[in-house]
This record gives C-alpha cells, sequence and structure tokens, in this order.
C-alpha cells in the first residue's frame, strides 16, 4: 500500500518514484507427520549408516546437528537418557531415551568396541558429520531424498521428523509445557501449532467423556 501510494504521489508531480525494497516476512513452519505405516517404511528404506540417526530424530526429535553432534559420553545407556549439550536455544537438556533408539544405539556401541568418548554417528566413509551450524545445509538431505523415494513419500524433509515426533507426542498425551522442554524449544509458544494437529486425534478425546 505504501508503495502505490508513493507511485500515485510521484506520478502527480511527474517524478520517477522509489522502489521500497521489500520486507522479508517470517514464514511460520507448520505441524507435519506421517502415519506410523509411512513412519516404518521411511526409516526402513534408509541406509544401515543413517537408520540410528533416523531412529533418533524420529523418536528423539532432536535437530539433525544436535544428533549429528552426539557424543558417546552423553549417552547414558544406565539411566537411559541422552545430554544435548549444544542445542539451537543454547540451551542444554537431558532427554530420556526412547527403547528403540537406547536399542540402536546399543548395538553401535558395541559394534564400535564400547567407546568412552567419539562421535556416534559416522557417514558411511565412517567419519564425523561436518557441522554445518554456521554454513547451513543438511548432511542428511541426499540419503534423506533416497530414502523418501524409495518409500513414496513426497514432501518431507529431514526437520520434518521433529514436526512428526512433536505431533505424535501431542497425539498420544504429552502436554505441551513438557514437549517444549523436551524439544528444547524457549517459549510455549514455539509449540502451540501442535496444539490442534489432528481433527481424529480430538474427536478421539471427546468420545472419551463418560
Amino acid at each position: 500500500m505504501l508503495q502505490a501510494a508513493i507511485n500515485a504521489g510521484a506520478a502527480a508531480r511527474s517524478l520517477p518514484a522509489p522502489t521500497l525494497s521489500p520486507v522479508k516476512q517470517k514464514v511460520e513452519e507448520k505441524a507435519s507427520w506421517l502415519t506410523k505405516a509411512e513412519q516404518e517404511t521411511l526409516l526402513a528404506s534408509y541406509p544401515d549408516h543413517v537408520k540410528p540417526i533416523a531412529l533418533t530424530l524420529c523418536f528423539q526429535g532432536t535437530r539433525s546437528t544436535e544428533a549429528l553432534r552426539l557424543d558417546w559420553r552423553h549417552v547414558d545407556f544406565d539411566r537411559g537418557t541422552l545430554f544435548i549439550m549444544k542445542s539451537k536455544s543454547g540451551r542444554q537438556r537431558t532427554i530420556p531415551m526412547h527403547p528403540r533408539v537406547a536399542t540402536a544405539l546399543k548395538n553401535l556401541w558395541i559394534a564400535r568396541g564400547r567407546p568412552d568418548t567419539g562421535t556416534v554417528f559416522l557417514s558411511r566413509l565412517k567419519a564425523a558429520y561436518s557441522d554445518t551450524r554456521k554454513t547451513g545445509g543438511n548432511p542428511l538431505t541426499a540419503s534423506h531424498r533416497s530414502a523418501c523415494k524409495t518409500a513414496g513419500i513426497v514432501g518431507f524433509t529431514p526437520h520434518g521428523w521433529r514436526h512428526h515426533w512433536a505431533s505424535w507426542m501431542v497425539m498420544t498425551g504429552c502436554d505441551l509445557v513438557t514437549l517444549m522442554r523436551l524439544g528444547g524449544w524457549r517459549t510455549q509458544k514455539s509449540v502451540q501449532r501442535y496444539a490442534a494437529v489432528s481433527a481424529d486425534h480430538m474427536a478421539e478425546a471427546i468420545l472419551r467423556l463418560t
């Protein structure tokens, strides 16, 4: 509207109209999730070295960078927890391990010779994934795209696993405060999008009333 007003005023005075710079708008990420059948098909479609990472993204809700930076020092099999030392929000957090993740990591730990330290997830070249927190991009993109093609999943990015996890956490009864803490979000506003992720889920909740 402001640009239109400038154009009209300039035209009335036979002057060239200055062009305003476009305002960059923040695009709000939408909640998205897979069905359980799609989830299992996609998880099975990853190459073997990526499957434990995908399981972690799916069942722990970590960001890709958090998972790829995970160190054996921060995997506590006795307590069944993962310690996220570096996160996007700058906050550290400890999260309970899902049984499927615990099993996958335990098998990986044993196969590696039970290390006390070192990067948990390695590439197919047996090297740590590059740290892209400053450069951008996702080292898992190629493997993820190939797995999605095999599984017939369209429009689901690696970050989609985080939305998938959060959506299913809510649909299985997790409150937003707990979700915020487990996922490492700063404010409850960040998880508000998951409050109404499924009309079917809300209908089931209504039907449970007696």
